[in-house]
């Protein structure tokens, strides 16, 4: 009721002021956080990679680009939260507008960019924040910076943030910088994991990819990702759509997309993990993921139209499945995959 009566003034202003008028309440304000967001249950935790997600629903990168409001997004119950993405140099971003609604829809379109203060300012934020929700650290080059020397540059902020996270991820799948997604090539990527594994010290490491890659890339990757013993892949950013406009477009309008591409990882059946997200907006979404073998999703755009209450609707139908099954998700996550499809078969909302 709060959100829907709050979502009518953020929605007469233009995109981008109304994401950080929300931040900068956020920032103030972390109680808000908890006032509105979700009881956590520890029958609803579970492990990922080496991180124990709070829940299996955490908020994706993009939306708390520069660490402002950890606090708050600990506090509403997400199960890990993501913020970046982080370049090593500030950057203003692309020009404005670059944020556009598509109500009907449900969905976004932005042409952001990266633009983030830089690491050196956002650092002593996330040296600060010890809530419990799980961070995530979403890390990328910079705009001029060349392939080689992206190498150097995602390096130098993995070695400085990685006592401060539990999990990375390397975004090379934004549509918004120039010349970024044709990085999703094994040649540069193989070098890339290579130092990155020296410098990560033991944290989760993931790499984050684009909707719009043909089904062999989709598959090349993930072998790369086992090959260089990467945690898993988040799946998946957001997808071009040039009748729209330029940028990326997120949420029910990806939905069918980025489904079919986690799909193909789940098929190829190795030991990664899959985070989910694009189109995730309802608990039937996450169902269907663990039925194809997957574990946890992220939300975004979802959230902006739903606000704290979406938290609340995956909370209630996670209980009623704990409940129903007799059994964490950590236990359910013990079964073997076939036990798992047999207890999900037709297990839906109404």
């Amino acid at each position: 009721m709060l959100y829907s009566l709050a979502k009518k003034l953020l929605f007469s202003l233009g995109p981008e002021v109304a994401h950080n008028l929300v931040l900068h309440i956020a920032s103030l304000s972390p109680a808000l956080g908890k006032l509105t967001g979700i009881n956590q249950d520890s029958s609803h935790s579970l492990k990922v990679g080496k991180t124990r997600w709070s829940f299996p629903v955490g908020l994706a990168a993009g939306l708390d680009k520069n660490a402002e409001a950890l606090e708050f997004f600990s506090a509403q119950g997400f199960g890990a939260i993501e913020c970046g993405t982080i370049t090593l140099k500030g950057q203003p971003g692309n020009p404005l507008p670059r944020m556009f609604r598509y109500p009907d829809e449900k969905s976004l379109r932005n042409s952001m960019g990266f633009p983030n203060q830089g690491l050196l300012e956002i650092l002593p934020r996330i040296k600060e924040y010890h809530s419990r929700a799980p961070l995530g650290i979403n890390i990328g080059k910079n705009k001029d910076t060349s392939a080689n020397e992206s190498i150097e540059e995602l390096s130098l902020i993995m070695e400085t943030l990685n006592e401060y996270c539990h999990y990375f991820v390397i975004n090379v799948s934004s549509p918004n910088t120039p010349g970024l997604r044709e990085l999703q090539e094994r040649g540069y990527l193989a070098e890339l994991f290579s130092e990155l594994n020296d410098k990560r010290n033991g944290v989760d490491l993931f790499l984050k990819i684009s909707p719009d890659l043909p089904e062999d890339k989709v598959i090349d990757l993930t072998h790369l990702a086992q090959e260089h013993n990467l945690t898993g892949i988040i799946a998946t950013n957001t997808t071009m759509m040039p009748e729209r406009g330029i940028g990326g477009v997120s949420g029910e309008l990806l939905k069918k997309k980025s489904k079919q591409i986690r799909q193909i990882i789940l098929k190829e059946k190795n030991d990664l993990e899959l985070i989910a997200v694009g189109g995730i907006s309802s608990p039937n979404d996450l169902f269907d993921l663990w039925k194809e073998g997957g574990k946890v999703a992220q939300i975004y755009t979802s959230y902006i139209y739903g606000g704290p209450q979406v938290l609340h609707h995956f909370a209630k139908a996670i209980d009623h499945f704990v409940i129903e099954q007799k059994m964490s998700l950590d236990d359910f996550f013990n079964l073997t995959t076939s036990e798992r499809k047999y207890r999900l078969n037709d297990y839906r909302l109404t």
